[in-house]
């Protein structure tokens, strides 16, 4: 069948897939998480700036 299986737009964690491309998919990130670009920098010192 051509029907997604359940689940499939969960990442491993069980929490919507962020796409590091996509800052809109985000969703709300702690100022001091690591920034979900993938940088490794601290999201306030990254896409933080421009929000």
């Amino acid at each position: 069948d051509a029907v997604p299986a359940a689940g499939a737009a969960l990442d491993t964690a069980g929490g919507p897939v962020r796409d590091p491309a996509d800052p809109a998919s985000w969703g709300p990130v702690p100022r001091n998480a690591p920034c979900p670009c993938g940088s490794g920098r601290k999201y306030k010192q990254c896409h933080g700036q421009i929000a």
